[in-house]
């Protein structure tokens, strides 16, 4: 007589655990890629909110201001104002009307300062060009950029480039801005 068998033969456990194991890796794998695609994007998706702060508030600052200082240079840009009813720097503090106030934007220590004050964690490096008008026909061209501020023409307008801390962008973004009176 014939003993009836209960459960799995040996080699049907092999195979199944061999199965389970394959799925099981390629479960991983999805779950690794997937997690590695959502901390880049999430890491882009930061770059990205930086860069649009920064421009946004140098944008603001650069066409509000009546004139640019000459100790500005690429890694300082000094701006100039005066104050009406409600004015504000850059760090929002109210200006009294009628007072002449200045903001001076640079980076240090991977953060854009304004006034010495932090304004956002992120940006590596900024550089900063002036443009004036040098033939007096109203426009300003890429050849009329440059470093510093120009000692016989007013500066109408200020061009700069971003590099953010961490990856490395594939370009560099080219940004500008006229200042309140061009």
């Amino acid at each position: 007589m014939k003993r009836l068998q209960a459960g799995f033969s040996l080699t049907e456990l092999l195979v199944s655990l061999t199965l389970s194991s394959f799925l099981l890796l390629a479960m991983s794998s999805l779950l690794i890629a997937g997690k590695t695609n959502w901390q880049h994007q999430l890491r882009l998706t930061s770059a990205q909110e930086i860069e649009r702060y920064t421009v946004v508030q140098l944008r603001r600052a650069i066409r509000q201001a009546e004139q640019v200082d000459e100790d500005s240079h690429p890694g300082l840009l000094i701006l100039q104002y005066r104050a009406v009813e409600g004015s504000r720097n850059c760090l929002g503090q109210l200006q009294d009307a009628g007072q002449l106030y200045q903001d001076r934007f640079h980076v240090s220590d991977d953060q854009l300062r304004c006034n010495g004050q932090a304004l956002i964690n992120g940006v590596a490096q900024i550089h900063f060009s002036y443009a004036v008008d040098l033939n007096g026909d109203g426009r300003v061209l890429t050849e009329e950029y440059f470093d510093q501020p120009h000692c016989c023409f007013p500066v109408r307008s200020v061009g700069f480039e971003l590099q953010l801390s961490g990856e490395p962008a594939p370009e560099t973004q080219h940004y500008s801005a006229a200042l309140r009176r061009y």
